[in-house]
């Protein structure tokens, strides 16, 4: 009967330069059960630079270090941990005996029976031996963790499906009527409040005609108020393209309506990549003074 510990990655040949390690798992469509075992392997110091090998080709996974959930074969010293074969039929309690769960395991079970206890003590900057450790291998439990993995990966699909994608639309028709909420054509406006529009407007500007790089977009909150937010430079930028002006930045109310001389405003942020106004009239006055006072605007190349 194998045991909790962890077997050491077999030996094979390896270049002058040492190649990562390479785990290796099925291509296609993919699972959280191959994904939560390539996860949890890489938290391993053996297996963090590892490079994940996604095919079905045998002679491929042979050349690997490490195979999870496929190739038809359960073999903890050679590391290969599938588990679609038919004879196929471990639960953690018939590999570790006194432990209760009788669940087939999934490729992911496997990994966290076999390097459980060795990734808990990495993460807990103890040993094996300790305690803690056993407990927390109790406590944790591979179903909790692939519960963890799973409801995260729906609520991530959710957010794709039920926002970004949706949002593509948004951001398509405020960019098909920019020019009429402002001449410009360099400020557009989220009719429908405030979306995930970043990444669909880097993607959708490039094909305006003519070129041009959308500075602003304004949007309600969801307390109703309106928003002037810059577009920065790059996706992930914290530099605008052209961001608020500096004599606004961190003021608000009535200072920053004096400072601005539009009645109304809310706040400008200490950047300067987003301000607030209680109408939508002022947020377009807020960007177009902006768009006043500039020096340069980058063009679309």
């Amino acid at each position: 009967m194998l045991g909790l510990e962890s077997v050491p990655p077999p030996k094979r040949p390896r270049s002058k330069l040492m190649a990562s390690p390479r785990i290796g798992t099925h291509n296609g469509t993919f699972h959280c059960d191959e994904a939560l075992a390539c996860a949890l392997l890489r938290l391993l110091p053996e297996y963090r630079d590892a490079e994940i090998v996604r095919t079905r080709d045998p002679e491929k996974l042979a050349s690997c270090d490490i195979v999870v959930d496929v190739g038809g074969e359960y073999d903890p010293r050679r590391h290969r941990y599938d588990h679609h074969q038919r004879s196929f039929t471990e639960t953690m309690s018939s590999l570790s005996p006194g432990k209760p769960w009788q669940t087939k395991l999934s490729s992911a079970g496997l990994i966290y029976l076999h390097f459980g206890h060795k990734l808990l003590a990495q993460l807990l900057g103890t040993s094996e031996e300790d305690s803690m450790v056993g407990t927390l291998y109790d406590k944790a439990g591979f179903k909790r963790a692939m519960d963890l993995v799973q409801e995260e990966f729906l609520q991530r699909l959710d957010f794709y499906q039920h926002s970004w994608l949706p949002a593509r639309a948004l951001v398509e028709e405020a960019l098909a009527q920019r020019f009429q909420v402002d001449p410009s054509g360099e400020i557009v406006e989220l009719a429908k409040g405030g979306c995930p529009w970043k990444e669909h407007l880097y993607h959708l500007e490039s094909g305006l005609s003519p070129p041009v790089a959308i500075i602003f977009v304004i949007y309600t909150d969801q307390a109703g108020q309106w928003r002037v937010q810059c577009v920065p430079k790059e996706p992930h930028s914290f530099q605008s393209r052209l961001p608020l002006p500096e004599p606004w930045r961190g003021l608000r109310d009535e200072a920053l309506d004096q400072v601005s001389g539009i009645p109304g405003c809310i706040f400008v942020h200490a950047s300067g990549f987003i301000g607030g106004h209680r109408t939508r009239e002022g947020a377009l006055n807020m960007a177009r003074a902006t768009l006043a006072q500039r020096s340069y605007l980058p063009q679309m190349s």
